[in-house]
C-alpha cells in the first residue's frame, strides 16, 4: 500500500503546470538541534525514527526540518491541516520518482513512479476494476479458504513467530488474489522466494544507486526476470485454452489504455508486483500486531467473539457479507494500525516552493509526513497511546472529526484503494483465529523493529496457541 498510496495521490492531482509564485519573505521551519557533523539527523533517523520526528514536534509543531545528507532541507509536516497540505501537493509541484527511484528495477520501466503521471492514473484506474464486487467474492472466499488451510495444519498446541506466520500466510493469500488458485496450488514455494529475493534489493544503497552490480541487486534482477516469464506463460495458457479467472491478472490481461492498447506482459508483471509490494508485508505486520494488542487487552477478545456469534449465527458458511458485518474487528485492526502503522514516513521532492503555517519550504527541499507521529497526537486522538477501538465507533468517529488525521493508507480521498483488499484479508484471517484458538503472549515485551523500511515487532515475537475445543465449526463451500 505504500507505492498505492503514494502513486494514486499523485496521480488524482494532476494538473497542468502553473506558474510559480516568487516566495514571500516568510522563514523556513526552524531546523531540530542535535545533528552531528557531515550526518545530520541521519543515525538517529536510522535507529530510531519515531523518537527523533517526535522531539522534533513536542519541540517545534507542525512543521519543522531535519538535516539529512543529500537534500536541502527535509521538512516534517504532522497535525491535521500540514497532513492535509501534504497529501494534496501536487504533482506538478512535487516528485515521488526521485524518492522512490529504488522500485523502478522491481515495477519496471514505466510502471509506477516511473510513469508519466497521465499513465500512472490508467495504471491505478485498473486497479479500480480488479476490486468490482465479483471479485472481492472471491477475494473474500480465498481468504478465508488460506485460512482454513494454513490453521488447519497447526496442532493442538504450539509456540510461532506471528510476524513470520502472516508474512507465510500472506504470500498464498496474494498469489491466489494476483494469479489465481493455480498458480497458488502450483508455484507458492517458488513465487515466495521469488519475492523475498526481489524484496532484499531494497536497502539503503537502493536509494542512491539502484542498479550498481551488487549481489543482492543482480538477485533481485534475476528474481524479477524469473518471475515475468512465470506470467508469461500464465498468460499465454490462458489465451491458448480460452480461460478467463476472478483474479488480479485476469483484469490486466482484460485492461486497455485509453489508447486502445493492451498491456505487454513485462507491464502486467509490474503491475501485480506493484500490488504485491503495496499490500503483502503491510498486512503481515498488522496481523502480528493485532494478535499481540488483542492479547495485551483480552476484554477486546471476548467482545470481538461475541460480534462472531453475532453475525454467523449457527451457520455454516462464511463470505464477503459477513466479514464486512465484523464491524469492531474493523475498528481492531483501525487500531492495530494507528498505534504501529507499517509505514512510518511518507516523502516527495519538491519542484516547486511553497508556504504554509507562517513558513516557506524551498523549491528542491524533501517534505515528509509520519503516520507514527501523526497517530498519536493528543489533540486528534484522546489517550493516544492506549489500544481503543471505540475511537473509531460511531460515538467517537474521532478520525473523522480531524481530516487526514489517520493516514495509514494515505490522507481523505487519496487513501490507498487497497484499504477494501488488506481490510478483508485481516478480517477473515482474525475471524478464523478469534473462532479457533486461543494464544498466550511468551515476550516480556513487543517492540517495533526500525531495522526494515517497513516496521514490525522486533523478533522474537512469539505467542502460544491452544485450539479451542468447539462444539461446531465454519465450514467453507469448496474448501479444500
Amino acid at each position: 500500500m505504500s507505492w498505492l498510496s503514494t502513486a494514486t495521490e499523485a496521480a488524482r492531482t494532476f494538473t497542468a503546470p502553473r506558474r510559480a509564485t516568487a516566495p514571500g519573505a516568510l522563514p523556513t521551519p526552524p531546523r531540530l538541534d542535535g545533528g552531528l557533523p557531515l550526518l545530520g539527523h541521519a543515525l538517529q533517523l536510522k535507529h530510531n525514527p519515531v523518537e527523533l520526528l517526535q522531539r522534533g514536534r513536542d519541540r517545534h509543531g507542525d512543521m519543522f526540518c531535519l538535516d539529512l545528507p543529500g537534500s536541502p532541507s527535509t521538512v516534517v509536516m504532522s497535525g491535521p491541516k500540514a497532513q492535509q497540505k501534504f497529501f494534496r501537493l501536487r504533482d506538478s509541484d512535487m516528485s515521488m520518482r526521485e524518492v522512490y527511484k529504488m522500485m523502478i528495477p522491481i515495477f519496471g520501466k514505466g510502471i509506477a513512479y516511473d510513469a508519466e503521471p497521465e499513465i500512472m492514473a490508467e495504471q491505478l484506474a485498473f486497479f479500480h476494476e480488479a476490486l468490482r464486487e465479483t471479485r472481492l467474492r472471491t477475494y473474500a472466499q480465498g481468504f478465508v479458504e488460506e485460512a482454513e488451510e494454513f490453521f488447519g495444519k497447526w496442532g493442538d498446541e504450539g509456540v510461532v513467530e506471528m510476524y513470520e506466520q502472516g508474512n507465510e500466510l500472506t504470500i498464498y493469500t496474494s498469489s491466489r488474489s494476483l494469479l489465481g488458485k493455480g498458480f497458488r496450488d502450483k508455484l507458492s514455494d517458488e513465487f515466495a522466494r521469488l519475492y523475498y529475493e526481489m524484496e532484499g534489493g531494497l536497502q539503503l544503497l537502493a536509494f542512491f544507486a539502484p542498479n550498481l552490480p551488487v549481489p543482492a541487486f543482480r538477485k533481485r534482477d534475476a528474481a524479477r526476470k524469473r518471475l515475468g516469464e512465470l506470467i508469461a506463460g500464465i498468460v499465454a495458457e490462458r489465451r491458448a485454452q480460452g480461460v478467463e479467472s476472478e483474479d488480479f491478472l485476469q483484469t490486466l490481461m482484460e485492461a486497455k489504455y485509453k489508447s486502445g492498447r493492451a498491456l505487454t506482459e513485462d507491464e502486467m508483471t509490474g503491475l501485480l508486483l506493484a500490488i504485491m509490494f503495496a499490500g503483502h508485508h503491510t498486512s503481515g505486520i498488522t496481523f502480528a500486531w493485532t494478535g499481540i494488542l488483542l492479547n495485551q487487552n483480552p476484554q477486546w477478545i471476548e467482545r470481538l467473539r461475541s460480534e462472531q456469534d453475532r453475525v454467523l449465527g449457527t451457520r455454516t458458511d462464511l463470505g464477503l457479507d459477513d466479514l464486512r458485518a465484523m464491524t469492531e474487528l474493523e475498528w481492531v485492526i483501525k487500531e492495530t494500525l494507528r498505534l504501529y502503522p507499517p509505514i512510518i514516513m511518507v516523502m516527495r521532492r519538491m519542484l516547486e516552493g511553497f508556504d504554509f503555517g507562517g513558513y516557506h519550504v524551498p523549491q528542491g527541499a524533501m517534505v515528509m509526513a509520519s503516520p507514527a507521529i501523526a497517530h498519536r497526537i493528543p489533540e486528534v486522538f484522546e489517550n493516544p497511546n492506549r489500544f481503543e477501538p471505540d475511537r473509531f465507533g460511531p460515538e467517537r468517529e474521532e478520525d473523522r472529526k480531524h481530516p487526514m488525521s489517520w493516514i495509514s493508507f494515505g490522507g481523505g480521498r487519496h487513501r490507498c484503494m487497497g484499504i477494501v483488499f488488506a481490510q478483508l484479508q485481516l478480517r477473515a484471517i482474525w475471524s478464523h483465529l478469534l473462532r479457533h484458538f486461543d494464544f498466550e503472549l511468551l515476550e516480556p515485551r513487543y517492540e517495533p523493529s526500525y531495522e526494515r523500511m517497513l516496521v514490525g515487532p522486533r523478533s522474537p515475537a512469539r505467542v502460544r496457541y491452544r485450539r479451542r475445543r468447539l462444539k461446531t465449526s465454519i465450514v467453507v463451500p469448496g474448501a479444500r
